[in-house]
């Protein structure tokens, strides 16, 4: 009985221990999440190559605007606005600077100069740009996603559909670094297959209605490339094209969705995925300096409903390798 009285409050005291410590680890507040600033530069709303879908696939890494993630937006093209909010950004020590077009990523590296901040840039081309050193080891703080080469294949893509084309109308606004790079790629390629290109070049939208006006009567097609101003007035250029019975291409963002015939080139949703997934590495301690550039994914995308209204049929072993197709 000795033993027994002796053992019962051990028991009660280790019993009152284990409660308090229960009770202590309870208490303890959880550890705080992690919290983000990023700028985001987007010089030109109205283009979505990568912009908007970085925004859209932030998410899909666990960074949710409002809870763990707080963006310092600019989206304007006055250069003047876009150096103040880049130096904005830099002031308030930004975890990582988003950026797109390669003018604003330019800026974007000169004023984040000598300190920490990394860029995650869209550019139409990285290495020639003088961005970075190279794809694979870009050097410095800046990696991201270029957006050049699908131009070569589209007109490939355009000759397989349309093999008796022999003079392309190219209207360009040269609002871009991309447009003069685009245009010279779809010069040497055409040049290769002996085709002639009617370079149309306009600054507005009331210059743009006045050239396809006055497009010459022999036009076989029509060819968009990476150009601001022509991209977004896609409208515009499918109704001369329609009314001529003209083939309209695009190397461009998915503009058959638009009314363009087809489309070979980058898609928002995966430019931005892949920008965002590099922005995530960097989040989570990868250095820049190492982490290759990409070149984004291209896509063809037909539009059967544009097509048959120019009375063009599309091959279906050509319609086999299609990406997205618009009925």
């Amino acid at each position: 009985m000795k033993n027994n009285t002796l053992y019962v409050p051990v028991i009660f005291i280790g019993i009152a221990l284990s409660a308090l410590l229960l009770a202590g680890f309870a208490c303890k507040p959880e550890p705080k999440e992690k919290t983000y600033l990023i700028g985001y530069v987007n010089p030109s709303p109205a283009e979505k190559e990568g912009a908007h879908g970085f925004l859209r696939n932030m998410p899909k890494f666990g960074y949710s605007e409002g809870r763990n993630l707080t963006y310092i937006r600019c989206e304007s093209k006055d250069k003047k606005v876009i150096e103040s909010a880049l130096r904005d950004m830099v002031a308030k020590k930004a975890d990582l600077i988003f950026t797109i077009t390669t003018p604003a990523t330019k800026m974007a590296q000169q004023i984040t100069k000598g300190t920490n901040i990394p860029v995650v840039f869209v550019v139409y081309e990285a290495v020639e740009s003088g961005l970075i050193e190279s794809l694979v080891h870009p050097g410095g703080n800046l990696t991201g996603v270029q957006l050049s080469g699908s131009t070569p294949k589209t007109l490939d893509w355009l000759l397989a559909i349309a093999p008796d084309t022999q003079n392309i109308f190219v209207p360009i606004s040269f609002d871009t670094g991309a447009a003069n790079k685009s245009l010279e790629a779809l010069k040497r390629t055409a040049e290769m297959y002996r085709i002639k290109l009617t370079i149309s070049e306009v600054s507005t939208v009331e210059a743009l209605r006045a050239s396809l006006a006055s497009m010459p009567e022999d036009i076989d097609a029509i060819f968009i490339l990476h150009s601001i101003l022509i991209g977004s007035n896609i409208e515009t250029i499918l109704e001369t094209a329609k009314k001529r019975k003209v083939l309209l291409a695009s190397s461009g963002h998915e503009h058959h969705k638009s009314g363009a015939v087809f489309s070979y080139g980058p898609t928002d949703e995966r430019t931005g995925w892949q920008a965002a997934r590099l922005a995530h590495s960097i989040l989570h301690g990868a250095n820049p300096a190492d982490l290759p550039a990409e070149t984004s994914d291209f896509y063809l995308g037909f539009n059967l409903k544009t097509a048959e209204a120019i009375g063009l049929e599309i091959p279906n072993d050509i319609l086999q390798q299609t990406d997205d197709i618009v009925r």
